[in-house]
């Protein structure tokens, strides 16, 4: 009885690796050659399967792409839902959230291109927009929170519109790729400070 368990839990775990390694492969290659030349076979290549296996977990490439978005797109946006600053100094808040952004960018890079530059269909590039409101929203929970503390010298509408614009996905696409690369995260925390603390 114990090793027909072991064995279930077993094929579970590969069945989920297998699907996890599909998904990666076709947020890869969707990033990599646009959705338009998006082939099958090629997902089936960089997962490692056979082409058949790719057409049982989806059946059809804007299946796979749509369920592959989708799941990554819910992770990232309950991740900054959750997130909430744990400093207390002003400062520290600020350098937090850009950490976090930060991260979260590098995390989801190929998710976020796939989304921003893929040529995707409108339902799937529509994921771009909620992942912006649930950033927006964590940005603007952040400055109100500051505002009332009394840390803030502009507006706090003037705040949360700075900070949306430094921390959208085109500027850390451009701020990591250009000159700064690595100071980028400590250019943009010292941006932001200076200009709403």
């Amino acid at each position: 009885m114990k090793s027909r368990e072991y064995i279930q839990r077993e094929r579970a775990r590969r069945s989920a690796r297998t699907a996890t390694s599909i998904e990666h492969a076709a947020l890869h290659e969707v990033a990599r050659r646009g959705y338009p030349a998006l082939r099958i076979t090629d997902i089936a290549r960089r997962a490692r399967v056979a082409p058949r296996t790719v057409y049982l977990h989806a059946s059809s490439k804007e299946e796979l792409v749509d369920q592959a978005l989708r799941r990554r797109a819910a992770a990232q946006i309950s991740r900054v839902e959750r997130w909430r600053a744990r400093a207390e100094a002003p400062e520290a808040i600020l350098n937090e959230m850009v950490a976090f952004h930060e991260r979260e960018y590098r995390r989801e890079s190929v998710l976020l291109e796939t989304l921003v530059d893929g040529a995707l269909p409108r339902h799937v590039a529509a994921l771009l927009r909620d992942l912006d409101s649930v950033r927006l929203g964590a940005i603007t929970r952040t400055m109100n929170d500051l505002a009332r503390r009394g840390a803030l010298r502009v507006r706090v509408a003037d705040a949360i519109a700075l900070a949306h614009a430094l921390l959208s996905y085109p500027t850390w696409r451009t701020a990591l790729t250009g000159p700064a690369r690595r100071r980028a995260p400590r250019l943009v925390a010292a941006a932001l400070r200076s200009a709403v603390l």
